[in-house]
């Protein structure tokens, strides 16, 4: 066994963990635009149909469902699911089409993808984004025009401790 050295000039993608509502697709788009030649978002791909001003590899990879399915298959994808019959999914080959520009990869996964992309050779950096208290979590939330019950607050604190017990020997950093 060796310890491996990436090259210098290779970023590592930085995935977001945590349980809704606590801020990663938040903080995922706040780096996105505060320095966008620093950071990227993969391009996701789809089966639903290109709506105007969309840009096939620009918003999306439009693909038939039959694609899709076989590249699923292939374990081409990261993370996939469907919403509304349509297929969704973050394939490995646009993250490493990110990195190849230079730029680092943001995503906000869910833990069970961690697994793929651990075992995946993107090398990730991986950063569980915990709850602050429920005084501190009704405020944030508050600031978004919602207003979550007690019972709601607990239940995201409790899935993040849930999400940490199950998955923490695969996070890097907890924030």
């Amino acid at each position: 066994m060796a310890l491996y050295h990436q090259p210098a000039n290779r970023k590592h993608p930085i995935a977001l963990i945590g349980p809704p509502n606590c801020g990663q697709n938040e903080l995922r788009q706040r780096l996105l635009s505060s320095d966008p030649d620093r950071f990227g978002g993969a391009v996701p791909h789809t089966t639903r149909n290109r709506r105007d001003g969309e840009v096939n590899g620009r918003d999306y990879h439009f693909v038939s469902k039959q694609a899709f399915e076989m590249d699923a298959a292939a374990g081409k994808f990261i993370e996939s699911g469907e919403f509304e019959k349509n297929l969704y999914g973050t394939s490995t080959d646009s993250v490493r089409q990110l990195i190849n520009s230079s730029k680092i990869c943001l995503l906000c996964l869910h833990t069970q993808s961690l697994k793929v992309l651990r075992s995946s050779d993107l090398k990730p950096y991986i950063i569980f984004i915990a709850p602050p208290s429920q005084e501190r979590l009704r405020a944030l939330l508050a600031k978004d025009n919602k207003n979550p019950k007690p019972e709601e607050l607990r239940d995201i604190i409790e899935k993040a401790r849930e999400m940490e017990q199950n998955y923490g020997h695969l996070f890097d950093a907890a924030r």
